[in-house]
């Protein structure tokens, strides 16, 4: 690996460690923090500011390393990036959560699976205790989103790890990173089968500051969503349409915009169509049954809208108009986009260059359009569109950084003197990626790098699917 590729990967991994220990002090800490009197960490959140500031000039760090990487991806090989990925995923491992507070509604979730009561009918409020009291008063009284598989998973960790939240936490993260493994795993070839360089879907769909932030960080269940979704995909490209099938439609078991993923193996195997439905009606149903929990979370997928975070464009119309005084529009034109919002997703799904591409422009669509966006949904998109599209859309690459910066590491709403840490962390990162610019390739590496990269893939696919991707 060039100095170039050293130079980045080692600004990256300041940033995460900029990152991580402001967590400690700056997290979203639960109210029972065994570490809360341990000397150093007391000493970092004698004034909260400072480590907001931390964080934020980590992000800069990391962001810049990952546009920077960009630029080598090259004269790297696919190994080099994982090593990259690990690099910058070490630090946030064994951290508080960061960016949300939603692990506690898991936990508070799995413990009222645990206890017997529907919490597709109430709020965790419901249960009580320290579990509840971590989650957030907008939480409180409403039912779970998310569907039975996933449900099942966090009773099972609450059932392993008891009232311990520090244990209960990472034991979500290790499943977070179990999601993050699978699509590392799978996304090169589906990458390859599609002549897209692997080391680009690789950088895009993997190393993407969204992944770290809000994925291994933050734990979101989005993250074994995401990943089963990728391991049916692959599936369906090695020609395996029922496995496919099973883990997508686990997958929509946890999340259900997974389930669009559904169409993606129905064109890579034209010729299975019957046996993909008897599959999916099949897995479904099994899984729902085994599950032994209603299927109240179909209605209670509503639950999400409540919150107003600013980066919805038809909610943030809604409240403009509201705010001008007319009469009702929030649900008038939350309808209209979201109906947009799947029409652009059938013509996505027409026009693209390949079904994995359609998949991920047509996921676009409907968060975009959608009542209700957090950061983190953007990658159920941005990971099949890094395996689809050989070009990635600028729009794309600046939107993830972007939204890396949009939330606190709080999880909780900004304040004042936060927002402006925030802006003084982020500014003090710009000055030193400006001072410390990128170290040009060197002379020998250009001519001597060839004009294809061998696309390193697992083993199994090998034997069907391009061995040299061009770049």
């Amino acid at each position: 690996m060039g100095r170039p590729d050293l130079l980045n990967r080692t600004l990256g991994f300041a940033g995460s460690v900029a990152i991580a220990l402001s967590g400690l002090a700056a997290g979203a800490l639960p109210q029972r923090d065994p570490f809360a009197n341990w000397p150093l960490i007391r000493e970092l959140r004698a004034f909260p500011p400072v480590p907001i500031a931390c964080a934020y000039v980590g992000l800069a760090l990391l962001c810049g390393a990952w546009l920077r990487l960009r630029s080598t991806l090259d004269e790297q090989r696919p190994a080099d990036l994982v090593r990259t990925l690990l690099c910058w995923a070490g630090p946030l491992v064994l951290v508080p959560p960061m960016f949300s507070q939603d692990v506690y509604s898991y936990l508070a979730q799995g413990a009222m699976v645990h206890e017997g009561l529907d919490s597709y009918k109430f709020g965790p409020s419901a249960l009580g205790g320290h579990f509840a009291a971590d989650v957030p008063d907008i939480w409180q009284n409403t039912p779970a989103p998310y569907g039975p598989l996933f449900l099942r998973t966090a009773a099972a960790v609450v059932n392993l790890t008891g009232e311990h939240v520090v244990f209960g936490v990472l034991a979500f993260r290790l499943i977070a990173l179990a999601g993050v493994a699978l699509v590392v795993l799978c996304l090169p070839g589906i990458a390859a089968r599609f002549g897209v360089p692997v080391q680009r879907a690789l950088w895009f769909g993997a190393l993407n500051p969204l992944v770290l932030l809000h994925l291994v960080a933050g734990m979101h269940n989005d993250a074994l969503m995401i990943g089963l979704m990728t391991a049916g995909i692959y599936a369906a490209v090695r020609r395996h349409p029922a496995l496919g099938t099973v883990l997508i439609s686990a997958a929509a078991l946890i999340k259900a915009p997974a389930a669009l993923a559904l169409l993606t193996v129905l064109v890579l195997n034209p010729k299975a169509w019957a046996r993909i439905g008897l599959t999916t009606g099949a897995a479904l149903a099994g899984l729902q049954l085994a599950s032994g929990l209603s299927t109240g979370w179909i209605g209670a997928m509503r639950t999400p809208t409540s919150v107003r975070n600013g980066l919805s464009v038809s909610t943030d119309l809604g409240m403009l108009l509201s705010a001008f005084g007319w009469p009702g529009p929030m649900q008038i034109i939350r309808t209209i986009a979201a109906v947009a919002g799947f029409l652009l997703a059938g013509w996505a799904l027409l026009r693209a260059p390949n079904p994995i591409a359609g998949l991920g422009l047509a996921l676009s669509s409907i968060i975009l359009l959608g009542p209700v966006v957090h950061p983190w949904y953007v990658l159920w998109a941005f990971v099949p569109m890094a395996a689809g599209l050989r070009q990635v859309p600028r729009a794309a690459v600046w939107g993830s950084v972007g939204l890396s910066l949009f939330l606190l590491p709080t999880g909780a709403p900004g304040y004042p003197q936060a927002v402006i840490a925030a802006v003084f962390g982020t500014v003090a990162g710009l000055l030193y990626l400006r001072l410390r610019p990128p170290a040009p390739v060197p002379a020998t590496v250009i001519a001597s790098a060839p004009p294809t990269v061998t696309a390193s893939v697992p083993a199994a696919v090998t034997a069907s699917v391009p061995a040299a991707v061009t770049v």
